[in-house]
């Protein structure tokens, strides 16, 4: 763990902690300590920080650290203290204390996120783009979401609820090639089917199937995109055994067939790189 690299001076930092246990100290004495499965938003000056190092662990240490230079938030974001929670003012808005940071569980989408990052069949100025398109986005919506979280405390009800659902996501999630039923899922987190159905809805605004088709399709763009899997190997990684039956459900959700997803993504970059139409003048 090189922050010292990682890490600019007027900077935010963020770090999606997977697997394994990290620890950082800074020279005042603040120390964090990141466990697996959280992800910590941090502000703190290079020079003040003494070290930064993976613990002991039996798991492997797989981590994806973020950093957005203070230039950039200015320029790209333009936040005011009426659009920010309070909670992560001290994060993106001026004038930054010496140290801050803020912290959460990661969620199941968090992890797919951070692996479709990379497209490896796009030219490294078209990846560029779409990667700091992806992470803007990640940004903003971590923003708008501590907002939301903050406007009034969760009932332990609505925190049970959704701690459930994340557990069916995360279960999911693992068995994309062979999804559980939802009586199976309903067992796993303790409640009858009907409930789990209504309640997933409700929190994810899309039914459990829905979700599960755009969580396979999403994969198996990832795959095709970074190379490590043909279309048909694909649609077999996400539990497709009819490629017809693929092709359709990724149409539905990507809007393209599979075989064109890349010729897509490069059509998508090229439209990013070309400058804007100007408008006529009336």
């Amino acid at each position: 763990m090189d922050w010292h690299g990682a890490v600019q001076k007027g900077g935010l930092c963020a770090h999606l902690n997977f697997s394994g246990e990290a620890e950082i100290i800074w020279r005042t004495g603040t120390r964090i300590v990141m466990h697996p499965g959280t992800l910590w938003w941090v502000r703190g000056p290079q020079e003040s920080l003494l070290t930064s190092r993976r613990c002991r662990s039996r798991e492997a240490h797989e981590c994806l650290s973020l950093v957005f230079p203070d230039a950039w938030l200015e320029q790209n974001l333009q936040l005011s203290s009426a659009a920010v929670a309070e909670s992560f003012a001290p994060l993106v808005l001026p004038p930054f204390p010496t140290f801050a940071s803020l912290s959460r569980p990661l969620q199941a989408t968090d992890r797919v996120w951070a692996h479709s990052l990379m497209a490896a069949h796009l030219c490294d100025q078209a990846r560029r783009l779409l990667d700091g398109a992806r992470l803007t986005e990640f940004l903003v919506g971590e923003i708008f979401r501590a907002e939301g979280e903050s406007s009034r405390p969760q009932t332990r009800t609505e925190r049970v609820t959704k701690e459930r659902i994340e557990k069916v996501k995360t279960a999911l999630l693992n068995s994309l090639d062979s999804p559980v039923s939802l009586d199976a899922l309903a067992e796993i987190v303790g409640c009858t089917p009907s409930h789990l159905s209504r309640t997933f809805t409700q929190i994810e605004g899309t039914t459990l199937s829905l979700w599960l088709r755009r969580a396979r399709m999403d994969r198996a763009a990832e795959l095709i995109a970074d190379g490590r899997c043909n279309v048909s190997e694909a649609a077999i990684e996400v539990g497709y055994q009819s490629f017809s039956h693929f092709s359709r459900a990724f149409f539905t959700e990507k809007g393209v067939q599979p075989s064109r997803w890349i010729d897509h993504l490069q059509a998508q970059a090229i439209e990013s790189l070309s400058p804007p139409t100007p408008k006529p003048m009336k």
